[in-house]
């Protein structure tokens, strides 16, 4: 039988890879947005009871704790708004395997450069997507292969755009993981469904205009219309930007 990890190496070891494992390029542990990384490195203070211990300290002894921190994908879209083409963008759309709250809290770190995108170009909506359990067609499907192939890593998510001349679609997706892994992933997920009201209250609140959910205006120049609730492994929020956007 193979020997446990516990077991084949000493305790100074065993610290030399809880740090390679828990400590952040950057220095700092971001809990918000929610990361891939950040899962699969935590991950390990599940192992065991004794891991755990063992470990615990060295996250904090080797990173510090950022609330929120920009993001790849902001920092990604104003590098974009330097090219001429993005001018002529007109509707951005954006597909996601979720619209809970951690998906929708990722994509809200762009949305102030994407109202920089409507106020020197022409950007006039935002729609975002839920793909995981609604029909798809062939096409989409072959997105979803060349995304799987041909996808950059952005914010611990696979990433790919592509545009025509007055529309772009931003399609992003999960890592590959084992079935296991995507179920409990999913369920995590799918815990803090409620609490996306305020958040997309708050993005309606950068971008004015109108928020449409599932084809029902819910929002119009920070005014509530309706209230909603909507399924986020299937739904579509449609932003049209207000002409009077904040920086």
């Amino acid at each position: 039988m193979p020997r446990r990890f516990l077991d084949v190496f000493p305790r100074e070891i065993r610290d030399l890879i809880y740090t390679l494992v828990l400590q952040s390029p950057s220095g700092a542990v971001s809990l918000t947005p929610w990361t891939v990384e950040v899962a699969r490195s935590l991950s390990l203070l599940r192992t065991c009871k004794q891991v755990r211990r063992e470990c615990k300290d060295i996250i904090w002894q080797h990173n510090g704790l950022w609330l929120r921190d920009s993001t790849q994908l902001s920092r990604r879209l104003s590098y974009l708004e330097r090219y001429k083409s993005i001018k002529h963008i007109r509707h951005l759309k954006i597909y996601l395997a979720l619209l809970d709250r951690d998906e929708l809290e990722w994509i809200s770190t762009a949305f102030k450069c994407l109202v920089g995108w409507s106020r020197y170009g022409n950007l006039k909506t935002i729609t975002l997507c839920a793909v995981r359990e609604r029909p798809r067609s062939v096409e989409e499907f072959h997105e979803e292969l060349q995304l799987m192939m041909l996808g950059d890593s952005v914010d611990g998510r696979l990433y790919r755009e592509t545009s025509t001349w007055t529309r772009m679609a931003i399609y992003t997706g999960w890592p590959p993981f084992a079935h296991w892994g995507k179920q409990m992933w999913l369920k995590a997920m799918l815990q803090d469904s409620s609490k996306a009201y305020e958040l997309l209250r708050e993005m309606h609140g950068i971008l004015r205009g109108e928020l449409w959910v599932n084809g029902s205006l819910c929002f119009r120049d920070k005014h509530i219309i309706r209230t909603f609730d909507f399924d986020p492994r299937d739904g579509e929020l449609h932003f049209v930007i207000g002409e009077a956007s904040p920086g």
